[in-house]
Order: C-alpha cells, then structure tokens, then sequence
C-alpha cells in the first residue's frame, strides 16, 4: 500500500513538471519563430523589388545590386561599431537586437493577419 501511494505522489509531481517543460517548447518555439520572421521580413522589405533599398534610390535597383548595396552597409557598420561599443556591454547591446527582431516579427505577423501581406 505504501508502494503506490509513492508512486502516485510521483505521478502528480511529474506531470507539473511535464507540462511546464511542454510549455517552454512551445514558447520558445514561438519566440524563435518571431525571431526569425522579424529578420526574414526586414530583409525581404529592405531587399524587394519596391523595398526600402528600391524607394531610396527611386526604383531602378535591382536583386543583385540590392543585396550588394545592402552587404556593403552591414559591413560598414560592423566595421565602424566594434570600436564604439565597450566590449562589457556588447552582449547586452546583441539582446536588444534579438528582442528587436522579436519585436518586428510581431509586427510583420501582425500584418500578415489583418491584411495577408507584409
């Protein structure tokens, strides 16, 4: 008799336990995925054809020269920023880029919803 109410008292442990790690999957899962949308959405508005690269130059960009234009600036601002962040902060300033694009992934999949585009 006591053997199984141990083993029941586990049972009720366990399935608490199981449930919060179910859940964390899944937000993770979820919190990842507006992650990636984030940066996939803002590459796909800075990249496209009417995108932001395209509007700056007045249209006549095209795939490649936008993906040019765009790896240029990226480097260029790599290059520049390493030396005016602190190297103790850096991590705290990588953060903020992710809960950023976490940020515009809410916003893109918020479009996405109510007018089925980005």
């Amino acid at each position: 008799m006591e053997a199984r109410r141990s083993l029941a008292e586990q049972n009720k442990q366990v399935v608490p336990g199981a449930t919060r790690a179910v859940l964390q999957f899944f937000g993770g899962f979820l919190v990842l995925a507006l992650i990636m949308l984030g940066v996939g959405g803002t590459l796909y508005k800075l990249l496209s054809p009417e995108g932001w690269l395209a509007q700056l130059f007045g249209g006549s960009l095209g795939y490649l020269g936008a993906i040019v234009l765009a790896l240029v600036g990226v480097v260029v601002f790599a290059w520049f920023a390493q030396d005016q962040i602190a190297p103790t902060r850096r991590n705290g300033i990588g953060d903020w880029w992710v809960y950023l694009c976490g940020l515009a992934g809410l916003f893109y999949a918020a479009q996405i919803l109510w007018r089925g585009s980005m």
